[in-house]
């Protein structure tokens, strides 16, 4: 149940429960007014009726004596011990208000019966305005603590989303709450919290870059070295292991250029499946599967950069065949090996994230530029597990494109 239908209903239920309060006292209050209103007319009348008896011997209109015309036996039994009684109850069907008291001519008493239709009738109003303004008050206090509600809830789903935008890498998405309540102060320390997070990443980022750039005048000179090696194994270890020194380098140049926002795409339209037939075409244990003809609006040179790497991970991490499939402006890219452990599937796309040993060996930059490169071109990149096994990454073209439709 969402913020704001809990805060809606809990001011419907609290302005319910008082509208019933204060109604139930007013009704309780009204009902015994006009009950005491009635009987003590009843009595008035009864007196007026006991003197006129007394005075005259002659019954006034309305009035009787003795056991005339159904008066109740327990007013009967009260006015017998010579006190002044009243009773409520029906006549055929219709309230009316008894009452009694002694005479002087009349030993059993004289009694009059006064009719309480017209306030019980009162009563039935009030109980009904009572619920209408009950139910009145409950939709009211809905309304009210919607409002409130979607006030609170609209500033905390900023924060939300400003949260989200940092999780997905926007690091300058900030929340800028304004008052001095406590969802302006959660909004406050979650802006210090990203303005701390974006410096230690970009002190991180330019501590990379700076050890890249530094490394790549000595390892080119290495491998310029190692290349004048005698041919043999000696060598050839020597070659190797600069080889893989060499490459480090350039991956993290590389990474740290599309972290950095230092890089653009060079847009236009490609012939997706065709594009991917020909990168596989250098590789005869990929097998490809595009039954349809796809076109979209990306960079060729960094989406093959992206196929390479990940037919790369494939062959040094996963197990044959690997396929790579075209589904729209999707490319997976999966293979029979091990798959992803459960702890890398949160974290395959960070730098330097490296699974089980039984996958093989790599310092884990592969899936990081993949995955930055992704976000180069408006796409992203998603790692799982096949449902047979295997890993399977997933590349999931923008759907952005020009305004002028695409050349047929």
């Amino acid at each position: 149940m969402s913020l704001r239908l809990r805060l809606a209903l809990s001011f419907a239920l609290l302005a319910g429960l008082v509208a019933a309060a204060v109604g139930l006292v007013v009704y309780e209050l009204t009902q015994q007014d006009l009950l005491d209103r009635a009987r003590a007319k009843a009595v008035s009348s009864a007196r007026d009726a006991a003197r006129f008896y007394d005075r005259f011997d002659v019954l006034s209109p309305g009035s009787m004596v003795g056991r005339g015309r159904g008066v109740p036996e327990a007013l009967r039994r009260a006015v017998a011990d010579r006190r002044v009684a009243t009773f409520k109850g029906p006549v055929h069907g219709r309230p009316y208000i008894w009452a009694g008291v002694p005479s002087a001519r009349a030993p059993s008493g004289v009694y009059v019966r006064v009719s309480f239709a017209a306030d019980q009738a009162t009563i039935a109003d009030l109980r009904r305005t009572l619920i209408e303004v009950g139910l009145a008050g409950a939709g009211g206090g809905a309304l009210l603590g919607a409002a409130l509600a979607w006030r609170l809830s609209r500033r905390l789903r900023v924060a939300a989303a400003a949260a989200e935008q940092v999780t997905a890498g926007s690091l300058s998405a900030r929340v800028n709450a304004r008052g001095s309540d406590e969802v302006a102060a959660l909004g406050a320390a979650m802006d210090r919290m990203a303005d701390s997070l974006q410096e230690r990443i970009e002190h991180e980022q330019r501590f990379v870059a700076n050890v890249a750039h530094d490394l790549r005048t000595p390892v080119t000179g290495l491998v310029a070295a190692a290349s004048l090696l005698e041919p043999d194994q000696v060598g050839a270890v020597v070659r190797e292991r600069v080889s893989r020194l060499h490459t480090l380098v350039e991956d993290l140049l590389e990474i740290s250029r599309l972290e950095n926002g230092a890089v653009t795409a060079d847009l236009r339209w490609v012939d997706v499946d065709a594009f991917v037939r020909s990168l596989v075409a250098r590789r005869p244990e990929v097998a490809v599967d595009a039954p349809e003809p796809v076109r979209a609006f990306t960079d060729p040179r960094r989406l093959e950069r992206i196929i390479d790497n990940l037919l790369d991970n494939s062959a040094r991490h996963g197990g044959p065949p690997v396929t790579v499939a075209v589904r729209g402006r999707a490319i997976v890219v999966s293979d029979s090996g091990p798959g992803f452990a459960s702890d890398m599937l949160a974290r395959a796309t960070e730098r330097f994230a490296t699974g089980d040993t039984a996958r093989g060996h790599g310092i884990g930059l592969g899936l990081a530029i993949a995955a930055a490169q992704a976000r180069v071109l408006g796409g992203s990149l998603r790692v799982a597990n096949g449902p047979g096994g295997g890993a399977q990454v997933t590349v999931q073209l923008s759907d952005r494109a020009p305004t002028a439709r695409p050349p047929r």
